[in-house]
């Protein structure tokens, strides 16, 4: 089963862009206090972010350290996250972003994104830099899809009610969580695969119902 580990966050909402914070994740349960403002809820967002890609799903252009309260014109934020895979195994995935304030609006961009294997002597082997290919890989590493990690795993409190919204949105949370789109994919498929043999079944049995009309035709002929 995989598991979080530590958190590197620097730069991310209230938390200083020039001195880091690391969190260590204690088993069965990490319980993490503090007063409001202080950053609980931002080391879920991290952690999601890390985990899947994914921002807060509001107030997208704050997520990074705001350069106005900072006192600059661009921040760097980074946050890391060590885990442990399905299969016992060690890996480090960073990601980082840049905000910088222009003359009317505060401009966001994601920056370099890089997952490593920490290695048992200490050595740390680099697996890619793409961050498409590090989505991909962090779903697989994780053994949970992106839709469990996003809407129970590391669900932001401003989504959390999910649960009681209307039947169609509902469903298509459902849908996502259980895969039910590919389940319902392939049974279209194979539908599908059944129509056209059932087609070609009645096809077959067409010719040999005519080849057993015609052929003592030809015989009685001869």
């Amino acid at each position: 089963m995989s598991s979080v580990e530590r958190i590197f966050i620097q730069g991310i909402r209230s938390f200083s862009h020039e001195t880091p914070v690391y969190i260590h994740f204690y088993k069965p349960v990490t319980v993490i206090v503090g007063s409001n403002g202080a950053g609980k809820t931002s080391v879920i967002e991290c952690l999601r972010y890390a985990a899947s890609n994914d921002m807060p799903p509001i107030s997208k252009s704050s997520f990074v350290h705001d350069p106005k309260v900072a006192g600059e014109k661009e921040v760097k934020a980074q946050v890391r996250l060590q885990f442990t895979d399905v299969n016992g195994d060690t890996y480090l995935a960073v990601r980082s972003l840049r905000a910088t304030q222009k003359a009317k609006k505060l401009e966001q961009r994601s920056m370099d994104s890089a997952l490593e294997r920490v290695g048992r002597d200490g050595q740390n082997t680099n697996l890619t830099m793409r961050c498409a290919d590090m989505d991909r890989m962090m779903i697989e590493l994780l053994g949970v899809s992106k839709a469990v990690l996003t809407n129970v795993i590391f669900c932001h409190q401003e989504d959390s009610n999910w649960p009681l919204s209307e039947g169609k949105a509902l469903k298509l949370r459902f849908d996502e969580i259980f895969a039910a789109t590919r389940y319902i994919k392939a049974l279209d498929a194979i539908k599908t695969a059944k129509k056209s043999q059932v087609i070609q079944l009645h096809f077959i049995v067409l010719l040999v119902t005519l080849s057993e009309w015609v052929l003592p035709m030809f015989r009685i002929q001869r």
